[in-house]
């Protein structure tokens, strides 16, 4: 996910002559609704610490120039932004407490 985010970021759309950036929200609601899909898959914070830990490993890795001047993000406002508030948002949403899926009640609960 961190990887196809950080590629995403940058997807431009040209809708009436003005260029409309809508990689940079599409890529942080996807990254952020991961994280909170997994922590209530795993109802522990836990799984969303490790994925906002694996999107700064990665994202960390897509900033820095390869050998080969491969650069995945260059200084533009959307990468920046993508940065700044991906590490705002993940952070946020790592901390908020898992959703509990919910449990069936005595009167719902089908007795063997």
């Amino acid at each position: 996910m961190s990887s196809i985010a950080g590629f995403a970021h940058a997807d431009r759309t040209i809708l009436v002559g003005v260029r409309i950036p809508f990689g940079l929200p599409l890529a942080l609601s996807i990254c952020v609704l991961t994280l909170l899909w997994l922590n209530r898959q795993f109802r522990t914070r836990l799984a969303g610490t490790v994925f906002a830990v694996i999107w700064v490993l990665v994202t960390l890795r897509m900033a820095i120039e390869s050998g080969t001047k491969d650069l995945v993000f260059t200084v533009t406002w959307y990468s920046t932004t993508y940065i700044i508030a991906g590490a705002i948002l993940l952070s946020a949403a790592a901390m908020i407490p898992p959703m509990r899926q919910p449990q069936p009640q005595d009167s719902e609960a089908i007795e063997i």
